[in-house]
This record gives C-alpha cells, sequence and structure tokens, in this order.
C-alpha cells in the first residue's frame, strides 16, 4: 500500500486510520509505516494534522498491535513451535536457543527494534511466546513505540520537504547501525 492510497482514508476516516495502520503494520500486515509516519510529520508541518493527535494516535495503534502479537505468541506461539517446528527447521534446541538469547536481550530488542523491519514484528511474537513478563513487556513497548513515532513523525515535520519519503527505512537501519557500532566499541573498550 503506497502514501497515494492511503491519502484518501486519511482524509476520510482521519485519525483512526494513522492507528489502523500503525497496528497492521506491527502485527505483521504489511504497511509503509516509518515512510507513513514521515508523511504524517509532513501533513503536520503543513497544519493539515495535528502533531500531538497524530504522533498519539500512532503510538496507540504500535503498541495495540504490540499487545495483539505478544498475546497471539503467548498463547498459540508454543504449541505452535511444538506441533510444527520441525517443518520450518525450528528444533527444541534451537527454540531454547532462541528463547534464551531473547530473555538475555530481550529488553534492549523491544526498545530499539522499532527501528528494524522484521524484528519490529518479531518481537512480540517471540516475547509472548518465551513468556516474558507482560507488564514489563508493556513499559518497553509503550516507550519504544513513543520514542519511535516521535523519532520519524517528527522528521517529517522539520525536514519532510528535503527528504525523499523512500529513503526513510534507510535511514532507520543507518541510525540503529550506528547505535549498535558505538555499543560494540563501548563494550570493546571496557568503558
Amino acid at each position: 500500500m503506497s502514501i497515494e492510497q492511503i491519502m484518501p482514508y486519511l482524509q476520510v476516516y482521519g485519525y483512526w486510520i494513522i492507528l489502523l495502520i500503525l497496528f497492521c503494520g506491527i502485527v505483521g500486515i504489511p504497511a509503509p509505516e516509518e515512510s507513513f509516519m514521515v508523511f504524517l510529520g509532513m501533513l503536520c508541518g503543513a497544519h493539515q494534522l495535528n502533531y500531538s493527535l497524530s504522533a498519539s494516535a500512532a503510538a496507540i495503534g504500535a503498541v495495540s498491535g504490540m499487545i495483539t502479537a505478544y498475546w497471539i505468541g503467548r498463547t498459540l506461539g508454543q504449541s505452535f513451535i511444538s506441533r510444527f517446528g520441525r517443518y520450518i527447521k525450528v528444533t527444541p534446541e534451537r527454540w531454547e536457543k532462541v528463547e534464551s538469547k531473547f530473555r538475555k536481550s530481550g529488553k534492549y530488542s523491544l526498545l530499539i527494534g522499532f527501528y528494524l523491519p522484521g524484528l519490529r514484528q518479531l518481537n512480540p511474537y517471540m516475547a509472548g511466546t518465551s513468556r516474558f513478563s507482560f507488564p514489563f513487556f508493556l513499559v518497553l513497548s509503550a516507550a519504544g513505540s513513543a520514542i519511535w513515532v516521535i523519532t520519524f513523525v517528527t522528521l517529517g515535520f522539520f525536514l519532510g520537504d528535503k527528504i525523499h519519503v523512500a529513503y526513510i527505512p534507510l535511514l532507520a537501519a543507518a541510525f540503529v547501525a550506528i547505535l549498535l557500532l558505538y555499543k560494540w566499541f563501548k563494550k570493546k573498550n571496557g568503558a
């Protein structure tokens, strides 16, 4: 779905469509999340939408998607892996490794994973399947969602007429790569 296809829905349904698009993107239904949020920021900068309402609707949509995916993972995940894992090459040993890694680094993954397409959709399912603490998951998801949404809507608000929307996912990946490199250098140097 492209921005041009979304605009008529945005004009008709307003802030509800923002919530729906972010919800769909998080649960894994293809949606242009980053580009859409930059586009929202551009519309806010042009005074066609309210910044606070747009960012709030986007954050609520993202958190709602995270919660839904978490509960799907929690209720269906373990039985699905047990029953069908061997068909997708997920052995009990492999699953245990992945689950162990998520328990160790899941909190970081939930906070910064929003900036990586794929990981953003996988995280809540993984958290639910591995029985990650729901209250802790909710706090991390809300914080990660808010930071992610504010970043892209604000980017669109201030730089919308200066950057092309197609480059937004690349900028997000570059941001995460810089953050990971910084953490790696910090860890390597013992700081």
